[in-house]
């Protein structure tokens, strides 16, 4: 890079973070929120609460389960860009854009909290502390959400997170969470969780269950019924010939990163885990690495397709995140990264995988990208779920 270059890029990232810092809305905001629409902080210290009543609470098995409405469920809480600069800087990329891990990180907040709100104790209290039973809600699945016009949310004005929970069956829960700014709804995630003891994680605990009361909830209901039960499709699996590189192709394991890390206490959760919003969101900054390597070009994740929660990482564990591109739509001007969160057990001394994530990205300009071609059948099972989900885009 030429000295005028690194002068100018230099000058542009100043005033970026210049104007993150400095900047002051046109209209002052207002302090006084509604008092149904919480702060991140808020929310925060009502899971905690919960948490630590966890620790004293017992399961009484005798306890009366509730139907309860979908508006029982609901909160809101706010991402306050317009007053506060450090929250600008924790939300903002290099771009000049919302960073998109940050958001799912903090979607994965506010979605299990609207399942306690769902299980609080008193219905007519807006907090969670109690709850009908120890009961500790752990992130099963995320589903296939569109991230595109997430890139249009301004990191000027402030972002709310309402979630609620749109289905439920004996012991899981599915939360949708809406991203609205400026009275403008822009994106909508949806996250199954698995209700569990909290004081033995090993046992299933029941959860309280939705009752639909419009037409249009019911409609919801039965749309996610569908989508949280119907069984996935399983590729038929044969004898895979090593194919020859041929040009315009690449092998897949050749486009794989890694990186290492180990988890400290800033990433526990209230239970003393590892939260999983964390590992989203690095797996997804994992992801966005690999596909700006491979792509040699500015990239944006436009949706996340596919997120497997399979154990409870602990603190102080050691963390291996890998991405590795699995397929490639030069039509489309897409193509798909697989990326896996591993733990290293010292009794085996291996890594064993924990959590595992498919998104989609999109170069910003026109180019030809190469094929990928896999070698094993993991890479093989990869780049059949990729191809089919993106059929379903």
């Amino acid at each position: 890079m030429s000295i005028n270059a690194s002068a100018k890029a230099l000058q542009s990232k100043g005033s970026l973070m210049s104007n993150l810092k400095n900047f002051r809305p046109k209209y002052p905001a207002q302090s006084n929120r509604h008092p149904e629409v919480r702060t991140m902080d808020q929310l925060y210290d009502c899971f905690y609460k919960y948490a630590r009543h966890l620790i004293t609470a017992q399961s009484n098995p005798k306890i009366s389960l509730e139907s309860r409405k979908m508006a029982e469920s609901e909160l809101k809480v706010v991402i306050p860009l317009a007053t506060d600069f450090k929250a600008r800087l924790n939300m903002t990329d290099s771009y000049g854009h919302i960073r998109m891990g940050r958001l799912l990180e903090a979607i994965d907040i506010v979605a299990p909290c609207a399942c306690y709100m769902l299980n609080r104790e008193d219905i007519a209290l807006r907090t969670f502390e109690t709850g009908t039973l120890p009961r500790m809600f752990v992130t099963a699945r995320f589903h296939q959400t569109s991230l595109s016009h997430g890139y249009g949310l301004s990191p000027y004005r402030d972002i709310i997170l309402r979630g609620k929970v749109t289905w439920t069956s004996e012991n899981k829960a599915e939360a949708t969470v809406n991203v609205i700014q400026n009275k403008s709804e822009f994106l909508t995630a949806r996250l199954v969780f698995a209700s569990l003891d909290g004081t033995n994680t090993s046992q299933k605990l029941p959860t309280n269950q939705l009752l639909p009361s419009t037409p249009i909830e019911n409609f919801l209901n039965q749309q996610r019924h569908e989508a949280n039960t119907s069984r996935p499709c399983i590729p038929e699996l044969g004898t895979i010939e090593l194919p020859v590189i041929k040009d315009g192709e690449v092998t897949m394991n050749s486009t794989n990163v890694e990186t290492t890390t180990i988890a400290q206490p800033e990433h526990e959760n209230p239970y003393g885990s590892v939260f999983g919003g964390f590992l989203v969101r690095k797996g997804l900054e994992t992801a966005e690495l690999c596909a700006k390597m491979f792509s040699k070009t500015s990239v944006r994740v436009s949706s996340i397709d596919d997120a497997e929660f399979m154990k409870v990482v602990e603190i102080g564990s050691i963390l291996k995140f890998s991405a590795f591109v699995c397929n490639v739509d030069n039509k489309e001007q897409k193509f798909q990264v697989n990326s896996q969160v591993e733990v290293y057990n010292s009794n085996t001394n291996k890594f064993e995988i924990c959590d595992r994530f498919l998104f989609t990205f999109e170069a910003k300009e026109e180019i030809n990208l190469p094929q990928v071609i896999p070698h094993n059948m993991q890479e093989f099972v990869a780049q059949w779920k990729a191809k089919n989900t993106a059929k379903k885009n």
